[in-house]
């Protein structure tokens, strides 16, 4: 298994162009939280804007409007149960990431199904957290046409590949990921997360205890987002998108017992302007 250099960053962070506008840097659906879980939306939604996508739109329960909007201002908000606008909103977005706090509901469940069956080739669906539950336990098949990265947790990874936590093995992961879809890309989040794509591994390095907390895995969906919306769906761009979460993380984890999602989203435009600033002065 390859192990993802720090250099990934310099090669896919490069900097604007001086006469570019939002609409080079990608629009993004974030399909995400619900009643219990309105933190989820909030945390992915401004991890995709301060990494960098240029519009982003949060699907989600009118009643986190007022959170969502005075948080993160730079972002639309749409209802997620309006199912018109909600089709239009996914037929027209880059990459259409889907579900942070969403969890299992009758909703939840056509959201998911609504995403999987109205993509098309030239976008990227980001499956997470509840729309992994459901897929798995509801057995969707993953037959969109799309570009799909899952990014499960070890045990979500489990239900989905019948995998217990010993056996996810890389020869094991392979297998059950071209079962569910030869052509998907899995990040499986763990310590030392791993990217898995056709005959191709790569693990990072990075990391850290102090990133066991809430919302870590939303913030990498936000980061995902950003990242394929405005650099493009390529592995170099889901490997830097992987990295830079845990790079900031260990940064912060040098002075913080437990490193918070919301500061790593902070410091996104900082490192990302201090690689693209590297890769300046190399050429």
């Amino acid at each position: 298994m390859e192990k993802i250099s720090k250099t990934i960053l310099n090669q896919v962070i490069t900097p604007r162009n001086p006469e570019s506008y939002k609409g080079n840097y990608g629009k993004a659906l974030i399909i995400a939280g619900s009643t219990q879980f309105g933190g989820a939306a909030i945390l992915a939604s401004s991890a995709a804007v301060n990494s960098g996508a240029g519009l982003v739109t949060i699907a989600t329960t009118p009643e986190k409007f007022s959170a969502i909007n005075s948080t993160i201002p730079e972002a639309m908000t749409l209802d997620y149960h309006n199912k018109k606008e909600l089709l239009k909103a996914i037929l027209n977005n880059k990459v259409i990431a889907i579900g942070p706090g969403l969890g299992t509901s009758s909703v939840a469940i056509g959201l998911v199904k609504a995403v999987l069956n109205n993509t098309k080739t030239d976008q990227t669906v980001i499956l997470d957290a509840s729309a992994l539950t459901i897929i798995a336990e509801e057995k969707i098949p993953l037959q969109t046409t799309a570009h799909i990265i899952m990014t499960p947790h070890q045990g979500e990874w489990r239900r989905l590949s019948q995998l217990g936590i010993p056996e996810q093995t890389e020869a094991k992961n392979f297998e059950a990921l071209h079962a569910l879809n030869p052509d998907a890309v899995l990040i499986l989040k763990k310590h030392g997360s791993e990217i898995y794509y056709q005959d191709m591994s790569f693990q990072i390095t990075a990391g850290n205890a102090g990133m066991a907390t809430g919302g870590m895995g939303d913030t990498l969906t936000g980061i995902l987002t950003g990242f394929v919306s405005q650099f493009g769906y390529y592995l170099a761009t889901i490997q830097a998108a992987l990295l830079i979460h845990s790079v900031i993380g260990d940064k912060l984890y040098k002075k913080n017992y437990v490193v918070l999602p919301s500061k790593i989203i902070e410091k996104l435009p900082k490192y990302m302007n201090e690689f693209s600033q590297q890769t300046t002065n190399k050429n």
